[in-house]
């Protein structure tokens, strides 16, 4: 006669098969428990059919992680493709034969296999080749503030890099990608301006930050005065936009400028204390913000995870406490996956 099973004891079969399964994974798991292990699965046809689903959540997650990571890879590999365009026509124009082209063939594929499997594992780093080519840049969980040459200052939170462009008319800064403070002096010659993507973004004042993500979107917060804002590539020419303390600005390739808004500076400018603030915001969001300052990724075993809401004010200088510590309050658990990838799950 078949055994029927509550609710509770089907939960609690999964959740026994995820926890043989991390155990399986590790380095560490000795005979004792191999043959505990398999008393486990002997118990219970359940328990066999409970660890299957338990390994196919763990190999959809993977794929998943590949899938979503292969748009974007590709995106990136053209970007390295456009990088190394003005290099390979200086090489067509003094090369008299083709041999040295087949040479660059080779390392040009292994760049763009490398370039995959950065986005994979470590997406915020993603932007390495900006970084390598660009005057400052930071680590991922690095904060640093650099002097410019006519007193001002920058900023750079969490994997991010800029380039800087002075001359005798202008001042100009270019976020290649990331988040950055910048504190202006004044030079009533020169204006400051940081340009990121299509954007234009002039100081009129003093203290400013500018986030460009890795979707290329870009958002202008402004902490003390104002800034004026143009959109350089717009077929029509509209307007400056300007955005005063207080306000936020976001960008987007499809959409265009959106208003200024009014935002909760303590929150928007908490990374300069090194710190993360969430009042009351979905899981989710606190996964995508908390992975830009550890290497890795963060999934969720089941997308209605990602609308448990969260508030807290907790530090960057250790992002697996903070997971250790969002699982705690909402009782979910973490599995690990080869030091990469974390999972969390009921």
């Amino acid at each position: 006669m078949s055994k029927l099973l509550s609710d509770t004891e089907i939960s609690e079969q999964k959740q026994q098969a995820i926890d043989w399964l991390v155990r399986l994974r590790s380095d560490d798991m000795g005979d004792e428990e191999l043959c505990a292990f398999a008393d486990w699965l002997a118990e219970d046809h359940a328990h066999s059919d409970a660890f299957a689903e338990a390994e196919l959540l763990f190999e959809n997650m993977s794929l998943a992680a590949v899938e979503t990571s292969v748009e974007t890879s590709v995106e990136t590999c053209e970007q390295a493709e456009n990088q190394l365009s003005t290099q390979q026509n200086k090489v067509d124009k003094y090369s008299r034969s083709g041999g040295f082209y087949q040479w660059l063939i080779p390392p040009l594929a292994i760049a763009a296999t490398w370039l995959f499997a950065v986005n994979l594992f470590f997406p915020q780093q993603i932007g390495l080749l900006d970084s390598w080519g660009s005057d400052y840049y930071t680590q991922t969980g690095e904060l640093r503030e650099v002097e410019l040459s006519d007193g001002s200052r920058v900023m750079l939170n969490t994997n991010s890099a800029i380039s800087v462009a002075y001359n005798e008319v202008n001042r100009i800064v270019i976020l290649h990608h990331g988040q950055a403070r910048f504190t202006v002096a004044k030079d009533v010659n020169r204006p400051f301006v940081v340009e990121a993507d299509d954007l234009s973004i002039k100081a009129l004042g003093t203290v400013f930050q500018v986030y460009k993500n890795a979707a290329d979107e870009v958002s202008i917060t402004v902490q003390e005065h104002t800034v004026a804002v143009n959109n350089i590539s717009a077929d029509t020419n509209d307007d400056t936009v300007l955005v005063q303390t207080g306000q936020q600005l976001n960008y987007q390739l499809a959409t265009g400028l959106s208003l200024a808004k009014d935002v909760l500076l303590g929150q928007k400018t908490a990374w300069q204390q090194h710190r993360l603030i969430i009042n009351d915001q979905p899981l989710g969001d606190l996964i995508a913000e908390l992975e830009r300052y550890k290497n890795g990724r963060i999934f969720l075993s089941d997308q209605k995870l990602k609308h448990l809401r969260v508030t807290g004010v907790f530090s960057l200088n250790n992002p697996d406490a903070i997971l250790s510590s969002i699982c705690k309050v909402l009782d979910l658990k973490q599995t690990q996956l080869g030091g990469w990838w974390s999972i969390l799950h009921r």
